[in-house]
């Protein structure tokens, strides 16, 4: 877990995002990829050739102010404490998904990956910045959208009840793999498939679990095995759909 862990060393407060996304183009260095950086800042990926392709989304920011993190890892959970010896944020929401995806991005012969930056609020500015700043056009030939930014570890938002919109159907990813890996489908809040949706986007989308808890919270942690469940989760949606 130690690019997890690197993640989380990185402040990347909204607005703040260069580090986080030198250490993700860094990974992926590597790879043969198409990356652009769109004039907000959104880092857009595309691997592989194809006529249509699944995407994962997830965002580079977090609301904690930067400060020093001593990660402590222990009985299978990640969390961090100041040079006091207090606890502070990790920035795991959503930090967790920005792992997944990397790790994605190295497994799939073809997908495409939109890291948003600016999700959070910040002082008196709205959320879902990056995404509601975004060119549509780029996901005309994109089938549906995982984004993994959602606290816990069996969720997938299937409608946003603070925006009152369907994100997808109920049933749009299959009963048994819901039922295999643990995940059921609720309702939830606002993040950036959520602003695509209100923008006009018509391609299914969901929020999934991704394994943190506490979230904008100084007692904020991520239990691993949820991490991994959520991204063995998310690989065989990609496999299946």
């Amino acid at each position: 877990m130690e690019l997890l862990k690197q993640l989380y060393r990185i402040n990347s407060k909204s607005g703040h995002e260069a580090k986080i996304k030198h250490l993700v183009l860094q990974q992926l260095a590597d790879l043969s990829l198409q990356i652009d950086q769109d004039f907000f800042g959104n880092v857009l990926i595309t691997k592989g050739r194809a006529e249509t392709y699944p995407c994962v989304a997830a965002h580079l920011d977090e609301v904690h102010q930067p400060g020093v993190r001593n990660l402590q890892e222990t009985d299978g959970m990640i969390f961090a404490i100041d040079e006091k010896g207090e606890r502070v944020g990790i920035g795991a929401d959503d930090k967790n998904g920005v792992w997944v995806a990397l790790k994605l991005l190295r497994e799939m012969e073809v997908l495409k990956v939109a890291f948003f930056v600016q999700e959070e609020k910040d002082g008196e500015l709205s959320g879902c910045r990056g995404s509601n700043a975004c060119d549509l056009s780029w996901f005309d030939d994109v089938r549906y959208i995982l984004q993994c930014d959602r606290k816990g570890n069996s969720d997938i938002v299937t409608y946003s009840e603070k925006a009152a919109v369907r994100l997808c159907e109920d049933d749009f990813i299959p009963a048994e793999l819901c039922e295999k890996y643990g995940y059921m489908p609720v309702h939830g809040g606002k993040t950036d498939v959520v602003a695509l949706k209100l923008r006009g986007l018509s391609i299914p989308c969901c929020n999934i679990s991704c394994g943190y808890y506490n979230a904008h919270k100084a007692e904020e942690y991520t239990v691993v095995k949820d991490l991994l469940n959520c991204h063995a989760f998310v690989h065989q949606i990609l496999k299946t759909i």
